[in-house]
Formats: C-alpha cells, sequence, structure tokens
C-alpha cells in the first residue's frame, strides 16, 4: 500500500528489507581463532631457526684511566682534576656514534667521530644510567668493565669488551660458568 507524505512523495509502509546477516558458524570460528594463536608464534620460531643472529663485529679499542683537567665554565680559575677513562681508536678507520659504558650500568654518548689515531678522555662522573638519574660515583666503586660500542665504516656496530682489576690493570674476560 501507497502513502503520500507531506512533501509529495509517495512512499511505502512497509520498511524495506535487510539483507540476510552473514555469520561464521562454530567450526570457521575455531579455525579462525586457531588461525589466529598459531601462525604469529610459528612465524617467529622459524624467524629464529632460519635466520640465526649474526655476531658483533669486534672493535678494536685502547682503554686506560688517566686523570682529566675540566675547567667550570662559571669558575675557570678553579680547574678540578677528575679520574676519567680515556679511548684511543688505533684503527684507520673513522668511528661514528660512540657509546661507551661502564659496568654495564652507567654510560656515555659521544655524539662526535672519532678519527683513526685519536682519543678522547670522559671523567667517570660524567657516566649516568640509561635514565639519567644516577651518576657514577668513582669513590665507591670501582670499574672493572668497560664497553666500548661504534659504527664502523661498513654501518656495522662493533663492540670491544675491556676488563679491568682493582687497581686498573686490563685483565682476562671472566669465565662463562654453565
Amino acid at each position: 500500500m501507497q502513502i503520500e507524505s507531506q512533501f509529495g512523495e509517495t512512499v511505502s509502509e512497509k520498511p524495506p528489507a535487510l539483507s540476510p546477516v552473514r555469520s561464521l558458524s562454530k567450526f570457521q570460528l575455531t579455525c579462525l581463532l586457531l588461525c589466529f594463536s598459531i601462525i604469529p608464534p610459528a612465524f617467529v620460531v622459524s624467524m629464529v631457526l632460519f635466520f640465526p643472529a649474526s655476531p658483533e663485529l669486534k672493535l678494536v679499542a685502547n682503554v686506560r684511566f688517566d686523570v682529566a683537567v675540566i675547567r667550570p665554565r662559571k669558575d675557570p680559575d678553579n680547574p678540578r682534576i677528575l679520574p676519567s677513562v680515556v679511548i684511543k681508536n688505533p684503527t684507520e678507520e673513522v668511528w661514528n656514534r660512540i657509546a661507551v659504558s661502564i659496568n654495564k650500568d652507567f654510560f656515555f654518548y659521544r655524539a662526535d667521530s672519532l678519527e683513526p689515531q685519536q682519543e678522547f678522555s670522559v671523567p667517570l662522573e660524567f657516566f649516568v644510567t640509561k635514565s639519567g638519574n644516577v651518576a657514577f660515583q668513582p669513590g665507591s666503586e670501582w670499574v672493572h668493565r668497560v664497553t666500548v660500542y661504534a659504527q664502523v665504516p661498513s654501518a656495522a656496530r662493533a663492540v670491544s669488551e675491556n676488563y679491568f682489576d682493582q687497581q686498573g690493570k686490563p685483565t682476562e674476560p671472566p669465565k662463562k660458568s654453565r
């Protein structure tokens, strides 16, 4: 039955028919959930098995301890003498994006490149935790490990791990326990 609206249009009394709603059966839903829960972990496992991690490049770095004379900007007439770590690039390659860690807890990042045969010195108290909240305290803790990370010309990251005794003399790395 047709009715004329107040705007002069002819409309039908019956509402338009809705298309049937498509839904998944229990079997289809179960298969879909299994696919979503099995395929991603299987993909990760296959990546680990078929693409093993490549070993990090070894960085040749000379690391030693010394003192640095720091002249504060506010009071340049009163220099401070601070214990520091000195890193030298003995190679013929330029190092970029240099990071140095002490005892795997305290870090220092150098923005500048380090040219071949050049060295730089960093006072130990300039090393901070990753959050930046805690600075290394040279008098309360000894440096037993210095790790140098640098980007080499191939754009790969290279790593040098250096171990020291309580007197600051180089030692062999500790033996790994099984």
